[in-house]
């Protein structure tokens, strides 16, 4: 039979006494073969007597099959050979051999953070490593999610950890490893959405602003002996920190953050030309961003001065904002900034934290919910909720109806 096939058109298709095939006439190759017990595999005919098969009736819509037919038949064109091309990805046997040769490499060129990313997948995801694909079932995933809360993670760490492992499958899926989703029916652990954020209280804003002062003056100490000791003996100087107005990196980028609710990653990759002194504002690029949005951002007074300041004291040709001292990307600052706050006796406190203290700040302040959520970024507004209890005033607003 050959007919656009539709999803209706497959769902009420009906089993016979006879296998019979249902050939889809918008795209050429895509075709659908039901068995007697009412089997229905969708399949791909990239040339006469040769095909394969693409899944299950219920692991796949139609839209989700002429996808995957379309791959195979561009492959075929370009003259490649589906079939031995699936033989080939039958030999990533374990989940290490299909992140290693496959998912691991589409990780790094698709994410924007591909090496962090890479990196806590081979951490959360370790438990699996060894098994082979289809031995990774919904009863081996519970258990290990519930190993993870014994371990004392949160729920909210173990449904990131199962997140990451689910998109993996969702790939092996997608690219012919897996002919079904095994955890397409597994949902997340239930977490108080409400959760309360960390910041800064004013006791702590203080701490760690004067502790930033006392790191800038440490280090122009330290650099001032050294030069002493340097010029006594007549060698060369190293750069006078008393003619910047910073010693180095981590104050301007401790304050930015404070301000503008960047997450760390995206301070990394800030670009000069992405900051724009004359509109008071910059720019996050969405190829930097976590939704893949590009956003703006207003730089109030500090923050504008804070990187006016920075910019006079770096490079002319620098074209990063922040660099490491050796002009490259920075991968982490994670000494720096746990001396700081240990030096502050702040505890409990993450560089992402600061992008809490932003927006806590501005609910406290009586900033809207969807303008906190404009600029943080969040793809959705359920991600802006946390910071609601922080925000009375819609709720008194509501209540003052009833007088």
């Amino acid at each position: 039979m050959k007919i656009a096939i539709t999803q209706s058109l497959i769902d009420k298709a009906q089993a016979k006494t006879k296998p019979y095939e249902i050939r889809d006439t918008r795209l050429i190759g895509l075709l659908v073969r039901i068995q007697p017990t009412g089997k229905k595999t969708y399949y791909c005919e990239y040339r006469r007597g040769a095909r394969i098969k693409i899944g299950q009736y219920q692991a796949f819509s139609v839209k989700e099959a002429r996808n995957r037919a379309k791959e195979v038949l561009a492959d075929y064109y370009r003259g490649g050979d589906p079939a031995f091309e699936l033989r080939q990805k039958k030999t990533a046997s374990t989940y290490r051999d299909f992140l290693d040769k496959h998912y691991l490499p589409w990780m790094m060129v698709n994410y924007t953070d591909g090496e962090k990313s890479r990196k806590a997948m081979l951490t959360s995801c370790s438990a699996f490593m060894d098994m082979k694909l289809t031995k990774i079932i919904p009863y081996t995933v519970e258990k290990w999610r519930l190993d993870e809360i014994q371990k004392g993670n949160t729920p909210t760490t173990a449904n990131r950890h199962f997140t990451e492992l689910r998109a993996s499958l969702t790939k092996a899926v997608e690219w012919g490893f897996l002919p079904e989703h095994p955890l397409r029916n597994m949902k997340l652990l239930k977490t108080d959405k409400n959760v309360i954020v960390r910041y800064f209280s004013e006791i702590e804003g203080t701490r760690i602003r004067e502790e930033l002062d006392r790191r800038e003056a440490k280090i122009r100490a330290k650099r001032k002996s050294a030069n002493d000791w340097r010029r006594v003996r007549n060698y060369p100087l190293y750069h006078d920190l008393e003619n910047f107005v910073f010693a180095d990196y981590l104050k301007p980028m401790v304050i930015l953050s404070m301000n503008t609710g960047m997450r760390q990653g995206e301070v990394f990759k800030l670009k000069w030309s992405n900051v724009h002194f004359d509109l008071k504002q910059l720019t996050i690029d969405g190829s930097n961003a976590k939704s893949g949005k590009t956003r703006h951002i207003p730089l109030n007074k500090e923050a504008f001065a804070i990187l006016y300041d920075w910019r006079r004291q770096c490079p002319d040709l620098a074209k990063l904002v922040f660099t490491n001292e050796y002009g490259q990307k920075f991968d982490n600052i994670r000494k720096s900034w746990k001396n700081l706050l240990k030096a502050a006796q702040i505890t409990e406190f993450r560089w992402h934290d600061l992008r809490h203290h932003f927006a806590s700040k501005l609910a406290m302040r009586g900033a809207d919910l969807n303008t906190i959520r404009e600029l943080l970024g969040h793809s959705s507004y359920n991600m802006t909720l946390r910071y609601a209890h922080l925000s009375a005033k819609h709720k008194a607003e509501a209540v003052d109806l009833l007088c």
